[in-house]
């Protein structure tokens, strides 16, 4: 894993930003067809079973978790942001999503059939490993997890990191505090904390954003590449993103989707 950090003015809370944006992006109102168009959905839908329990672990807004339910699927949701949880319980009375964290979920073992953890594990400063551990306890035996996140591919590894690592590194020796934002995965590193928490990889893919001229790691790693929409690419993006995927999807490819049964 690579440890990716910011460095935020000394007055900014990210807690409490995050706490305020997300409690007003609810996803009330967004159509299932934006569900449905991204690339998690035909894996994630293998899997699903009507009248079983699933887990949308660091829910977020609740987009997963209110889709699942709006399909006709049973989905319990958890996040650390108390003000989301509130503002998703107000918009739907019957959602059943807690205020927890994922390395400390707040049900018995062996509850779930299956569990996501979409855009979850990055943010688990340090106890990754525990937060797997955790999500198989509550998984049932045979059961699955679903897991997406940012994937450490051929353009960050060579390229987008090392830059990275740099600029870090000379932002702390100015005395600049620095701030854990996220990790990008290796892939094979993913896999064995998967088998360590006892777990057996069935499937793996790789994550992009839906739409031809979109890329969502293209865009952030690279402002050169930018488009003028949100994770839009300009004419040289495009370029880089079509050369890349005629070679290899993990090229470039933004986050990785893995689907894992509990041994």
């Amino acid at each position: 894993m690579f440890r990716l950090e910011k460095f935020y003015s000394p007055e900014f809370n990210p807690q409490q930003y995050w706490d305020d944006r997300y409690a007003q992006e609810h996803v009330a109102g967004k159509d299932a067809d934006e569900f449905k168009q991204q690339d998690i959905w035909p894996l994630l839908e293998k899997h699903l079973e009507k009248g079983k329990r699933y887990l949308d672990a660091r829910c977020g807004i609740g987009g997963w978790t209110i889709f699942l339910n709006d399909q006709g699927f049973t989905a319990d949701g958890i996040d650390t942001y108390a003000r989301t949880v509130r503002a998703l319980t107000e918009y739907n009375p019957d959602l059943h999503v807690k205020v927890a964290d994922v390395t400390r979920i707040p049900f018995a073992d062996n509850t779930f059939d299956g569990v996501l953890a979409i855009g979850a594990l990055e943010y688990v400063e340090n106890r990754v490993p525990d937060a797997l551990k955790e999500l198989a306890r509550v998984t049932k035996p045979g059961g699955w997890v679903l897991i997406e996140v940012p994937v450490i591919n051929s353009l960050r590894r060579w390229i987008y990191l090392p830059l990275k690592r740099l600029e870090q590194n000379w932002k702390k020796q100015r005395g600049k505090k620095p701030t854990f934002a996220n990790y990008v995965f290796d892939r094979t590193e993913l896999r064995e904390l998967l088998k360590d928490a006892g777990f057996v990889v069935a499937e793996e893919q790789p994550h992009e954003v839906p739409g031809a001229g979109n890329h969502y790691g293209l865009y952030t790693n690279f402002p050169f590449l930018r488009g003028s929409e949100p994770y839009r690419l300009n004419l040289l993006g495009r370029l880089v993103k079509a050369i890349s995927n005629a070679i290899s999807p993990w090229i470039a490819s933004t986050g990785v989707i893995v689907v894992a049964r509990k041994s």
